[in-house]
């Protein structure tokens, strides 16, 4: 009986241990309310949510959701068509507050930028990097307190600043698809994407 306990109490900790996911995406319908703001032309279809910059070039195209994160797990694959040249994942407290902090993945560098305060931007990390157009790369992004842990397709580079720490109320997929002659040039993509609480 006491092996018995001690069995569902094991199995009651490993489930307990489980990390809550809190977003999965798949990508193959119409985008949800959640999804409330954008740049450029995004359609979500057959698993793969594609962005390219569209109209007047203002900005790269973006795409935004709500989910309030404060400590998280982030994965998705993400490719660069054409002349795209980089792809960024960006997360914001309040309207007020704006940007907190910014995951860049280029053709040739990886980028971390925190924003200590609205209109403020700080390089926490460069290194270099070579992500192939037209191939599908891996990112997990690991928030734990005021650091940030990033790791594409096995390199993995990580940052602190208080302002990771702060509550994360939205979150942007986007960057450069380009340029604006539209699909022409270029366009984003991701996939897979999944968030969870630890």
């Amino acid at each position: 009986m006491r092996a018995l306990v001690c069995f569902f109490l094991m199995i009651g900790s490993v489930l307990a241990a489980e990390p809550k996911v809190l977003l999965e995406e798949s990508f193959t319908s119409d985008l949800s309310k959640d999804w409330f703001w954008g740049l450029g032309t995004w359609k979500a279809e057959n698993g793969v949510l594609r962005g390219f910059e569209s109209g007047p070039r203002r900005h790269g195209p973006v795409k935004m959701r709500k989910l309030p994160l404060q400590d998280a797990t982030m994965e998705c694959e993400f490719r660069l068509e054409a002349k795209a040249t980089f792809a960024g994942i960006i997360f914001n407290g309040s309207q007020e507050r704006g940007h907190l902090v910014h995951l860049v993945m280029s053709k040739d560098q990886l980028r971390i930028l925190a924003h200590p305060k609205k209109g403020e931007t700080k390089e926490l990390i460069k290194v270099p990097a070579k992500l192939a157009i037209g191939e599908w790369h891996r990112v997990k992004l690991v928030f734990k307190g005021p650091t940030m842990t990033a790791t594409i397709d096995g390199q993995t580079l990580s940052a602190e600043n208080p302002c990771i720490a702060e509550e994360k109320l939205t979150f942007g997929l986007g960057g450069d698809s380009g340029g604006p002659e539209g699909e022409k040039a270029g366009a984003l993509e991701f996939r897979g994407l999944v968030v969870k609480a630890p």
